[in-house]
């Protein structure tokens, strides 16, 4: 992966929530916190913001109820669940735990602490709290059966995180019990059965879940790679061809946007770009602090060898700076430096900590300790180091970049702005401010002050690659092209005769049931017409291929045979051959928007949208009043998603000129050629993101789909395999999220 921090646009996982209901849940919380307001009262206001995911303003109330009941249970774990959707985990743990301690039988607080400990890494933790909430749950009445099956599942997926496999196959076989057919539970069963070898076991699991859902993404990934393991490659790509899921802890190496920190060297995620203002935050070279006598001839023979990266010799020459003069704080700071460069945390913390002992207003010591707190996961720690630095010198603008990074790496968003803000109104001119505020902008939605912020990160310095992959990254909820070629796919099948509140077989298949001019038609190729809408809507398309073909035969003047075979090599993903055959159905003289529609489709799935837009135009224009808005609409929206199509590879394409070795950047061109049904082009993306990064597994899946798309089916199983060589583990369940309690 990329050397810099990724901070990841996904999807939500699904979220089951009980909302703590004082009878007013549906009302809006009022601006202000009233004086003499109840506790009953302040924490429904809590509970009406939590509706409207405005969780930093829910956390003011919970604070202002807990205010007047410190042993309101519920106040704590609400404010729990507040702290958890906004990412801040160790906030959350310490609400919950409180919560815990004030109610212990409250079964919602015991599956909050799995969650967050889930969250924070700690799946041992994770499971001893789900098994307690599994032992409240099994005294339950009926009625609240569904918690123990919450517990459960909690308690299965965190004993297969932490290798407790037989803890979790328990945890999955007792839910069974009583709900045999529980998809996720038959999920999770296989899952284990996948990791302790027990392929043919697992298989059998899986399909299982597919007999009762056979859409289930993890249970079709996990099948798959039963199947690759055994082999069974085509069987594989039927399923991972139709439902190309990554695997999560995959996506959020590869697809994110990167931050760069100012003067702070994160190992391996970060690395500082602004070097003029001194290494790590140190003073330049070869500076000294204001007030103090000049330092010995060995300090500044130090600091050439720092610069050089002669570390070891620098160090000494330190070290003998120190033995001349100890209260040389820089000298400790760099000896820090150094440490932090080997990846010594505990040792650099120390060597800063000795100079701020030396100087206490040293504010630059004060950022680098922050930057190793923030490399130890000690969150609040980095920012109270972070915010004595300012406290110092409020002009410090690294310590204020690192400090805005560090918010928005704790999942507080509004406090991160804020801070980047601060170090833009300055005009300092420093564009990873501007990449930062971008990102945190992202997360927040807000995708149009994203790609501003983006463009000026561009502007104050044009070789920053990582802002071009981030400002493809703000377009490109713009360019999914999928929902417009869905409303094609729909309109098409309307002008087919079809009834879209019919749930049929092939119900998107734009065939005629009864051909247009056929009273005209009889004999064998009628009946061949016959035969091959009998034969489509029977799910044999061959044989409903073979019926049109020879009804086309019969009567080669005969349009509409020509537009059933259309329709049925389109179901079949053959969008060239579909389009051949389409184009000799295409008659200027008959006011029909279907074969155009076809074509446009067959088109758009092969990646020609320059063609597909042309022929949409005809569909368009052949639809007539009042039919031709919703087609017009369609037209409308595909134009606008290729323009923003354009503008993400543009913006990408720009990203790797400038590094070359961006694997990020060349994954995200795959993808996006890939979303554009340009499998040739997404190829040669992802061959390339194999060769920078031969271990990256998502870069193998995806250029096995990619071969597999475009029928080089050897290609594609050498990919698979050494995709499945990769990756190891079978996909998870989604996590069971937080509970908000709801008490009368």
């Amino acid at each position: 992966m990329s050397a810099f921090r990724t901070i990841i646009c996904l999807g939500a996982a699904a979220v089951c929530l009980h909302w703590a209901s004082s009878g007013c849940a549906g009302a809006g919380a009022p601006s202000t916190i009233s004086d003499d307001a109840d506790s009953a009262s302040v924490k429904a206001s809590g509970l009406a913001l939590m509706n409207e995911g405005d969780y930093e303003g829910a956390i003011a109330y919970y604070r202002r109820a807990l205010a007047l009941d410190l042993t309101d249970s519920e106040a704590f774990g609400n404010l729990s669940v507040a702290y958890y959707y906004l990412g801040r985990y160790d906030e959350a743990l310490r609400e919950a735990l409180q919560a815990v301690v004030l109610t212990p039988d409250e079964i919602n607080w015991r599956l909050n602490l799995g969650a967050i400990y889930t969250r924070k890494g700690n799946h041992e933790g994770a499971a001893r709290a789900y098994g307690e909430a599994v032992d409240i749950a099994r005294g339950l009445p009926e009625e609240n059966r569904y918690q123990l099956r919450n517990a459960l599942m909690g308690l299965g997926r965190s004993s297969e995180l932490s290798g407790s496999y037989d803890q979790a196959l328990d945890a999955y076989e007792e839910a069974l019990v009583f709900a045999p057919d529980d998809v996720a539970m038959l999920t999770g069963v296989g899952n284990i059965y996948f990791r302790q070898g027990r392929l043919d076991e697992a298989e059998a699991s899986y399909h299982r879940t597919l007999a009762q859902d056979s859409t289930h993404a993890v249970a079709r990934y996990n099948m798959a790679l039963v199947y690759s393991r055994t082999g069974r490659y085509d069987e594989a790509f039927r399923l991972l061809a139709d439902n190309p899921v990554l695997d999560r802890r995959l996506e959020s190496a590869l697809e994110g946007s990167t931050v760069s920190a100012v003067d702070r060297s994160k190992t391996q995620i970060i690395t500082a770009y602004r070097a003029r203002f001194g290494r790590m935050g140190g003073p330049p070279s070869p500076g000294t602090r204001q007030g103090r006598r000049p330092p010995p001839y060995v300090h500044v023979r130090g600091l050439t060898y720092y610069e050089q990266g002669a570390y070891a010799e620098a160090k000494q020459a330190f070290e003998q700076a120190l033995a001349e003069d100890p209260g040389l704080a820089e000298a400790h700071l760099y000896i820090g430096n150094i440490y932090a460069l080997q990846d010594r945390h505990a040792e650099a913390v120390e060597a800063y900590e000795t100079a701020i002992a030396v100087d206490t207003e040293f504010f630059e010591a004060y950022n680098n300790l922050g930057t190793m707190y923030a490399n130890m996961d000690r969150t609040e720690d980095a920012m109270d180091a972070y915010g004595k630095a300012l406290a110092l010198n409020d002009r410090f603008y690294d310590a204020r970049t690192n400090l805005g990074l560090m918010y928005a790496e704790a999942g507080r968003l509004d406090e991160a702005v804020e801070e980047f803000r601060k170090v833009i109104r300055a005009e300092v001119g420093i564009a990873e401010v501007h990449n930062n505020l971008g990102i945190v902008y992202l997360r927040q939605g807000k995708d149009e002050e994203a790609s501003e912020q983006f463009n000026r990160a561009i502007a104050l310095r044009e070789d920053f690659p990582e802002a071009y992959n981030n400002l493809a990254l703000s377009y490109s909820r713009d360019a999914v092209v999928d929902d417009v070629i869905e409303t094609w796919r729909g309109l098409a099948a309307r002008w087919a005769g079809h009834d879209p509140s019919a749930r049929v077989g092939f119900d998107w298949m734009p065939l005629r049931r009864v051909a247009a001019r056929s009273s005209g038609v009889g004999g064998e190729a009628r009946s061949a017409y016959r035969d091959g809408v009998e034969a489509a809507y029977g799910h044999d398309l061959e044989a409903a291929l073979s019926h049109f073909r020879a009804s086309v035969a019969a009567r080669p003047e005969w349009n509409a045979a020509r537009l059933a075979v259309a329709a049925v090599l389109l179901a079949q993903g053959k969008w060239e051959d579909a389009a051949t055959s389409v184009e000799k159905a295409i008659d200027p003289e008959t006011a029909d928007p279907l074969p155009n529609a076809i074509l446009a489709i067959a088109r758009v799935s092969g990646g020609d949208f320059e063609s597909a837009l042309e022929a949409w135009e005809g569909a368009v224009r052949l639809a007539g009043e009042p039919d031709s808005t919703a087609p017009l609409d369609a037209l409308t929206a595909m134009r606008t998603k290729t323009e923003a199509a354009g503008r993400v590879l543009r913006a990408l394409d720009q990203a790797v000129a400038l590094r070359p070795r961006f694997t990020t950047a060349h994954f995200n061109i795959g993808l996006v050629n890939d979303m554009l049904r340009r499998y040739h082009q997404a190829i040669r993306s992802y061959r390339e993101v194999v060769r920078l990064a031969p271990q990256l597994a998502a870069g193998h899946f995806r250029l096995g789909i990619a071969y597999f798309r475009i029928g080089d089916f050897e290609q594609a199983r050498d990919a698979l395999r050494e995709y499945i060589r990769l990756s190891e583990d079978p996909m998870l369940l989604p996590q069971v999220e937080t509970f908000l309690n709801r008490s009368g």
